[in-house]
């Protein structure tokens, strides 16, 4: 076919139509028509403080949605503006019902939204996830149901059924209600900064302080203090250009950097002492809060240096995240990870932020709250629980026996001779694999959705990006079993309909 020029461009008015023809088998649509916008529009509401007074905020579908974009294409805050903005199927997910050339709104919002949600409400946003699949899989049920025109088409065409009890219900002896299982573990979902070293963060306070000095003086119109920046960038390269750094190098630039951060604090300290105090509050949020960390900060290394200590309480490791600790997880990649740990719960494949906490601490102590989390979301106490052996020590054993649940895991003590029949083994072995659904869903968390790699500086957006990366891998949960609901529904009907053509989905 040969290409004519029309001499002519076409104009983006001509495409502008409604988006209700777009085809319904794309992801975006069909997220679109079956996500509980309703719910997550009143979870979202609550949250803006603005039911008497202040303008309307963007719609929750709008504003859930571009995030839900972002976390799963791995995108910054800017190129999901843009693709959204290019994308007919995801302006169509977001809520608009007409193709737009424009913005939905400025990039600068996601730093507000991050800032205003949290992880307990992404794990009701899952809730209300998983209360839809639910419903939806009973709706199909009954549909199943009414198709059987006879007992023996109920013995042939039924689907296959489930060898556990995960969705069946249980009473104990005290009354209590039993259902579902319950997956719990712990991770590290690690920040985005360079990997820390004492030299690194004296010199890196060193500059700050120098910037600090240099923005204040020019706005003040003064001299600008002394900060020996000059002297700690010499006895940094000094160190930081050799190939074999020995011990008496090191401790000779320690000793210097120290010096010279001590000087430039104590010169700052004077500058700002005879100044007006409007003058160190015109400065940003996050670059007094760094000021604070660099003076902590030093005390710590100076402390370590000087009393031979290589561990301190609370230790900064970013003086740009001062909320990071150092986590001790002990694995072959890495021993020690930097970032926020993290205990999560996995229920039906829905994975829900239970703990998050910059701090380290032993996991053992969140079982108690996974449990009650989970009587508080769905009502009832799980029929088992699928945890590590640091979880199951004497006292959580004790705390979920009184409860009437199953512990999935190696009991304590010398193994019995139940322990070494086969069926026994078998049944450890199917507990093992089903507990690995947790350890997957942090793999493919880290992996597909940069749960591994949080940007967010400051701990309350940090942990909303965390959240989030979770809550996006629950969405495609979500569509994946309604994709999947949607052919065994289809297959259901060919073999009800057509008996003898052995039909398969391709």
């Amino acid at each position: 076919m040969k290409y004519h020029s029309q001499g002519t461009q076409l104009t983006l008015d001509l495409f502008r139509s409604s988006l209700d023809h777009l085809d319904k088998s794309n992801r975006w649509v069909k997220l679109g028509d079956t996500m509980p916008w309703d719910k997550i529009e009143k979870l979202y509401s609550s949250k803006l403080n603005n039911q008497h007074s202040g303008a309307s905020g963007k719609p929750a579908r709008m504003i859930i949605g571009a995030l839900i974009i972002k976390h799963r294409l791995k995108l910054s805050d800017r190129d999901t503006i843009l693709m959204i903005k290019e994308n007919p199927y995801m302006q169509y997910f977001v809520g608009l019902t007409e193709f737009s050339d424009k913005e939905i709104f400025h990039h600068s919002l996601f730093t507000t939204i991050r800032q205003r949600l949290g992880a307990d409400d992404f794990n009701a946003m899952s809730v209300e996830l998983l209360r839809k699949q639910v419903s939806q899989e009973e709706k199909r049920q009954q549909e199943e149901e009414t198709q059987k025109e006879s007992e023996e088409s109920k013995k042939d065409d039924a689907p296959p059924t489930k060898d556990d009890d995960e969705g069946t219900m249980h009473i104990d002896e005290q009354g209590r209600e039993h259902k579902g299982y319950l997956k719990v573990d712990a991770t590290c979902a690690d920040a985005e900064m360079r990997y820390p070293t004492d030299i690194n963060l004296l010199h890196d306070g060193c500059r700050v302080l120098h910037e600090f000095a240099q923005r204040l003086s020019a706005k003040a119109g003064l001299p600008m203090p002394q900060i020996l920046y000059g002297e700690a960038r010499k006895a940094f390269l000094k160190a930081i250009k050799r190939k074999r750094k020995g011990k008496a190098l090191m401790n000779e630039t320690m000793r210097m950097l120290l010096k010279c951060l001590d000087l430039s604090i104590r010169a700052f300290w004077d500058f700002i002492a005879k100044q007006p105090y409007d003058l160190f509050l015109s400065l940003r949020q996050d670059q007094q809060r760094c000021f604070h960390a660099i003076i902590k900060m030093y005390e710590q290394q100076k402390a370590m240096f000087y009393d031979q200590k290589k561990t301190c309480a609370d230790r900064i490791v970013s003086i740009f995240q001062p909320h990071v600790r150092p986590i001790v997880r002990g694995k072959a990649r890495a021993n020690v990870e930097f970032g926020a740990k993290i205990g999560a719960s996995i229920v039906q494949g829905y994975t829900f932020i239970d703990h998050h906490s910059w701090d380290a601490y032993n996991e053992a102590s969140d079982l108690r709250l996974h449990v009650e989390l989970y009587k508080q979301r769905f009502g009832c106490l799980p029929r088992k629980v699928f945890a590590d052996m640091i979880y199951l020590n004497r006292e959580n054993r004790k705390y979920l026996k009184d409860l009437g649940i199953e512990i999935m895991g190696k009991p304590l003590g010398r193994p019995s001779k139940e322990s070494q029949t086969p069926s026994y083994k078998a049944s450890q072995a199917k507990a093992a694999g089903l507990r690995n659904e947790i350890e997957a869903t942090f793999g493919t968390s880290k992996r597909c959705y940069d749960a591994n790699d949080i940007r967010a500086k400051r701990p309350d957006t940090a942990e909303c990006w965390n959240s989030m990366c979770y809550f996006a891998k629950n969405v495609m949960k979500f569509l994946g079993e309604l994709l999947s609901a949607i052919i065994e529904f289809f297959e259901f009907l060919c073999q009800s309909l057509m008996p003898d053509l052995s039909w398969r989905p391709c």
